[in-house]
């Protein structure tokens, strides 16, 4: 039997998505069959039997973040990933704080890169060795800006070829 899990995103502008999903056509078949183009902010986030509650509770505290703007420009990696990178992460790293410290029980990538903090990141590519990576050639992209005004709570099952779906939107109004 399949477990659902959750996780709360910012979902790519079309403009972005233009440039982003032939990169994961090419590069990351398997992840643009499960998503769109995104930037997680908390992964896994609580189990799908209580995602209303946390509905329920990110309502409000979003309600107190203001609208902002992400400016992607180049590239960068982690082993086994590349990905279109933030000009300046901070804005979505206070997005991430504040939930998650409505929510400490769920760090992200369940603490195995640290219980408090992420690199904000939106994935083009994946590589099962690291060897293919430094080979690939990926198109120059002018900086593009846009605004973020709201968060997308998915769902989905973890490591299965299914795609995830939005459980709801939550908007940013402070």
């Amino acid at each position: 039997m399949f477990e659902l899990t959750t996780s709360i995103v910012i979902v790519a502008p079309h403009p972005v998505q233009a440039i982003a999903m032939p990169i994961m056509r090419q590069y990351a078949p398997e992840s643009l069959i499960r998503f769109r183009p995104h930037i997680t902010l908390l992964f896994p986030f609580v189990p799908f039997q209580r995602i209303q509650a946390a509905c329920d509770r990110l309502y409000p505290l979003c309600a107190g973040i203001a609208p902002f703007e992400i400016t992607l420009e180049g590239y960068d990696e982690f082993p086994g990933v590349i990905y279109m990178k933030p000009a300046d992460p901070e804005p979505i790293r206070a997005v991430f704080r504040t939930i998650h410290q409505a929510f400490p029980d769920y760090p992200p990538y369940e603490g195995k890169f640290g219980d408090d903090s992420i690199e904000p990141h939106m994935t083009v590519a994946t590589f099962d060795s690291i060897h293919e990576q430094p080979v690939v050639p990926l198109p120059n992209y002018p900086p593009i800006t846009f605004r973020v005004d709201r968060l997308h709570l998915w769902y989905g099952v973890r490591d299965a070829d299914l795609p995830w779906l939005t459980y709801d939107v939550i908007p940013l109004r402070g």
